[in-house]
């Protein structure tokens, strides 16, 4: 499972951000940011995660690693997926939400073709 440090980490990176950076917009020192990254370092509190959360735009869950999807399924999608989607691998639930989005964008543009 992957730590909340590790998802910082991610995070924090994937938005081009220094530790001392993230550590200005939540108003904390840089070396607790290194301390969350840090291979069995300490955690943010709940108040903080929460702020992580808003600044990241990820769910909670995602950043907690309860979750592999960044934002919650929306509800109107839950029910069409597969039964047992959720005790599938990480790779195998983002091939199969990658498949949902080939045929989506296949649709569409037959859709559109259609139309002409």
């Amino acid at each position: 499972m992957v730590t909340i440090g590790e998802r910082i980490r991610e995070l924090r990176k994937a938005n081009k951000w220094t530790q001392q950076e993230l550590a200005e917009k939540l108003g904390l020192d840089r070396t607790t940011i290194s301390k969350w990254e840090r291979q069995g370092g300490s955690e943010p509190d709940n108040l903080t995660i929460t702020k992580l959360a808003d600044i990241f735009d990820v769910s909670t869950d995602y950043l907690l690693g309860k979750s592999d999807f960044r934002r919650p399924l929306p509800q109107t999608v839950a029910p069409y997926l597969p039964e047992g989607f959720d005790k599938l691998s990480p790779e195998a639930r983002k091939e199969v939400m990658d498949f949902i989005e080939y045929v989506r964008v296949k649709y569409a543009k037959k859709d559109g073709d259609d139309k002409k």
